[in-house]
């Protein structure tokens, strides 16, 4: 019979191998999709880029109102005026443009949509913000109005005072810095207008840092990875490159190992688990198919098709002496009781690779391979003692036994033949014995 383990060291070895594997497979997937990220990143950030560059437009064509030197409010956006008179009329495009960029990033990290202002040869630097916060209100030392924030930006981040420039894509996105008047971790798209080959005003939009993060986690959403933003395990970190940047700053992006080890046991688990629940099935089934449910014998029509490739083996045909009276004075629960006990005391005395058979009701055979006469003789006593030597339930059982060895090119089925002959003298004979068929001698 076979003894199904479910668990066992070499089961745990497979889990562990297929935990490997699988480990191994969501790595080499994540490295594969790392260039799918990047371009992933790069397409959002030139979204963004699209859409703040169309600004340009309301920019040039937008009407002026008169308004007086302070700080206003219009429509929502602030508006810091430096010398009263006709000021650009920029909350409309302003609230568009914010609109806009709200349906590509998440508008929690959109900090601050400014437009600065430039009158060359005035000092009448206006500037707009959305939302107007208190530190912008003290961008210098000087004055409120006397601010050269739009100097500092264009010296920090290299832009050309051009328009062929402005012709060549001349945006750029910032690293991640600190803004110093309020504190926030943040990166900026920097677009400059240019009127009359003269740069007249810069577009800012500041997204907080969070937003790369967010692109990530939209990313292992849609493509079932872990990524996150940020440094970690060398082998496991990237740099992705982003668009505009003008001193190439490359942020780091990383796997998660710990994500990914945890879901590589869930998945090994999961797979180790149905395939083990496979095997325990099929075990069931062919041991249903091929056992006989009662002897942990093998069936007879299962296993009698096989007997055809067997070559000098040889065999015992046994059977429970009496065992119809047995049925008839202790009833048939008894008699299974009996053919149980007489099968596991057989089980017991023969070897691992013997073969036994249930070969009818009360009738068992049990194959040897490469035994002699002499030992075969042995053996078959041996069952028969044992048999003999203690009652089964208080009631005296024993078998007899008939045996033959096959002879060189005789089939089986006339090996058989012979020892249920040699069966047949054993119960003639007064049962409880064992005859060797006498043709085994015949050379």
């Amino acid at each position: 019979m076979i003894n199904v383990k479910l668990f066992g060291l070499d089961k745990l070895l497979i889990f562990v191998v297929l935990f490997l594997c699988v480990f191994a497979s969501i790595i080499y997937y994540h490295i594969y999709s790392t260039p799918i990220l990047e371009k992933s990143i790069h397409i959002n950030y030139q979204r963004v880029v699209d859409v703040t560059k169309r600004f340009h437009g309301y920019y040039i064509n937008s009407d002026t109102i008169p308004l007086n030197e302070g700080i206003h409010d219009n429509e929502g956006v602030g508006v810091i005026v430096n010398k009263s008179g006709d000021v650009k009329l920029l909350s409309p495009a302003i609230n568009q443009l914010y609109k806009n960029l709200s349906e590509l990033i998440n508008p929690k990290c959109i900090w601050t949509i400014a437009v600065i202002d430039k009158l060359h040869h005035e000092n009448t630097e206006n500037s707009y913000f959305k939302p107007l916060r208190d530190g912008y209100l003290r961008f210098s030392n000087k004055s409120l109005y006397d601010s050269n924030i739009l100097e500092n930006i264009i010296n920090l981040e290299s832009l050309k005072v051009s328009y062929k420039s402005f012709h060549h894509d001349d945006v750029r996105i910032t690293e991640i810095y600190e803004e110093q008047w309020t504190g926030e971790e943040i990166y900026s798209v920097i677009y400059p207008i240019y009127l009359d080959t003269k740069l007249t005003s810069v577009i800012i939009v500041d997204i907080k840092r969070d937003w790369n993060s967010l692109l990530i986690e939209k990313f292992n959403q849609e493509r079932w990875t872990h990524f996150y933003y940020g440094k970690g395990v060398n082998w496991a970190t990237f740099v992705i490159s982003l668009p505009y940047t003008a001193n190439e700053y490359s942020p780091y992006v990383s796997i998660d190992l710990l994500s990914i080890l945890i879901g590589s046991f869930y998945i090994s688990f999961i797979v180790f688990f149905a395939a083990l629940c496979g095997y325990y099935f099929y075990v069931k089934v062919t041991i249903m198919r091929s056992y006989d449910h009662m002897t942990g014998f093998y069936r007879r029509d299962f296993y009698e098709p096989k007997l055809k490739a067997l070559e000098s083996a040889a065999f015992l045909m046994i059977d429970i002496d009496h065992f119809k009276r047995v049925n008839d004075t202790y009833g048939h629960d008894f008699g299974d009781v009996v053919i149980q006990e007489v099968a596991h005391r057989i089980q017991n005395c023969i070897r691992v690779n013997d073969i036994a058979i249930r070969w009818g009701g009360e009738e068992f055979i049990v194959i040897f391979q490469k035994i002699n006469q002499d030992d075969l003789m042995n053996k078959a006593e041996s069952l028969r003692e044992v048999i003999e030597s203690k009652s089964i339930d208080g009631i005296d059982i024993t078998i007899s036994i008939g045996g033959a060895t096959q002879r060189d090119f005789e089939s089986v089925s006339d090996a058989i033949k012979r020892a249920d002959i040699a069966l047949y003298y054993s119960k003639n004979a007064g049962r409880n014995i064992v005859t060797l068929d006498k043709n085994n001698y015949d050379f």
